[in-house]
């Protein structure tokens, strides 16, 4: 497939990291900073254009006439539209994707037609980022939280910890503590190593644990690899922007929620648009600040600035003083690396792998339905649907045992009709079922596409 990504920072940047990591792709990448392509560059196996990524000129220096995909990302929702119109109107481009924020473009969805603005595909980052991380709020105890079948099931990452049920012993016993919950175990990563999760697989303390379960059966799964957790009540969140706004707006109706914003206009805005939220104007790392509103006593602290040193720095801060979870909205790995090696920030949101998985659901063939990116884009969580009958298609009357899968390519569960059955080998695939894999290794991604495709006749 070839791509074209206007902008070359954080999101373009992980972005073409990620898709360089399947051959078949062929990458350009357009940005007005030199600085910002020479890197890329260096590394990656692409072709780099420096130029305004919606002048028609630089469009064509990067070869946009041939191109399959025109993904906008650029720092301006104004340039990301224009970009896409002169894609659609002077080159024909099949499909166009752009990264849009600003609300009042958003409320207004007649913009975003074909002879207005022909964008194929809205990517709207902080929406993705609060429904992320409302997730991992809803459950205490996970690391990751991925809906599929629009939240009807989820694939939960979470630890396993020394002194619970499951911890040293195989995986085929989770079934008696737990017969009447609906789960499957479908990845291990043990010192960053895939571990195949076999029914005789034994999970270690520390292991990273990828399950898919029912909603409503998550609380229940994850007491088998961790002590309970209770509900966070009393949330913390340091930051008033765009996501900590929206955090809040989310959940202020349900929980204690206190937001600190160092700017005056913005805590003054903030204190308008929320009714249940105390809000401070202050320094997330003012640590008098931190005592007096009762952070020894906070579930959950939330640091959610715009910089990557902020959020770590506070994130440690707050739970030096004896917040019980932290977890830091962090770009950068190197900021990323300094958050885990400091053992006080609890869990790690990367906004760019959650937009770059909003973006990669639209890229995948076939009815691909949600893709969720895991380790840093090596692995890829997928929901796919299946079309046609037995002539038409490959998977459709064969078992799951029988299905010609490439290795390391796991089917964690089938939901048909709304109900959800765990991939068991002798499950027979049917037309229309939704089929919900992980592959450990997204370069077998093709292989998938092209079972899952119905043929013509």
């Amino acid at each position: 497939m070839k791509i074209l990504i206007l902008g070359a920072g954080q999101v373009g940047s992980t972005l073409a990291r990620y898709l360089c990591l399947d051959d078949d792709n062929d990458i350009t990448i357009v940005d007005q900073k030199e600085e910002m392509l020479t890197p890329l560059q260096r590394h990656l196996d692409i072709k780099t254009v420096n130029g305004y990524g919606a002048y028609p000129s630089v469009l064509e220096k990067a070869g946009i006439k041939s191109m399959d995909v025109v993904i906008a990302v650029m720092n301006s929702d104004e340039r990301n539209m224009v970009a896409c119109r002169m894609a659609h109107t002077l080159y024909d481009v099949k499909k166009k994707i752009a990264r849009i924020r600003t609300t009042e473009y958003l409320l207004r969805p007649e913009i975003f037609t074909n002879d207005a603005l022909p964008i194929d595909f809205l990517i709207t980052p902080e929406n993705l980022i609060t429904e992320y991380i409302r997730g991992i709020v809803e459950e205490p105890g996970a690391s990751q939280v991925f809906d599929f079948e629009n939240g009807l099931v989820q694939l939960v990452e979470t630890r396993a910890f020394v002194g619970t049920p499951i911890v040293n012993r195989p995986i085929k016993e989770l079934q008696e503590h737990m017969p009447d919950v609906k789960m499957r175990i479908v990845s291990l990563y043990r010192n960053e190593r895939a571990i195949p999760a076999k029914s005789d697989t034994v999970i270690r303390e520390g292991d990273q644990v990828y399950f898919l379960a029912k909603k409503n059966h998550i609380s229940r799964a994850l007491k088998e690899f961790r002590r309970a957790e209770n509900d966070y009540h009393k949330i913390f969140i340091a930051g008033g922007g765009s996501i900590g706004l929206n955090v809040a707006q989310l959940l202020e109706d349900s929980h204690n929620i206190r937001i600190i914003e160092l700017g005056e206009e913005r805590a003054k805005y903030l204190s308008e648009k929320l009714n249940n939220t105390i809000v401070l104007q202050g320094n997330a790392s003012d640590e008098d600040l931190l005592k007096d509103e009762g952070i020894e006593n906070t579930d959950l602290f939330l640091a959610l600035t715009d910089s990557d040193e902020v959020n770590v720095i506070v994130s440690i801060l707050a739970k030096r003083l004896g917040a019980h979870k932290t977890i830091a909205l962090v770009k950068r790995d190197v900021y990323a690396s300094l958050a885990e090696q400091s053992g006080d920030v609890d869990i790690i949101v990367s906004p760019d792998q959650i937009t770059v998985s909003g973006i990669l659901s639209h890229l995948r063939k076939g009815d691909c339905m949600k893709v969720h990116s895991l380790q840093h884009g090596k692995s890829e969580a997928i929901e796919i649907v299946v079309h046609g009958d037995e002539k038409t298609s490959e998977v459709i009357g064969e078992q799951i045992k029988d299905l010609p899968l490439p290795e390391g390519v796991v089917v964690g569960a089938v939901v048909r009709d709304n109900e959800l059955l765990m991939g068991s080998k002798k499950l027979v695939i049917e037309s229309g079922d939704h089929i919900l894999m992980l592959l450990m290794d997204v370069r077998k991604i093709h292989e998938v596409e092209a079972l899952f495709l119905e043929n013509e006749q």
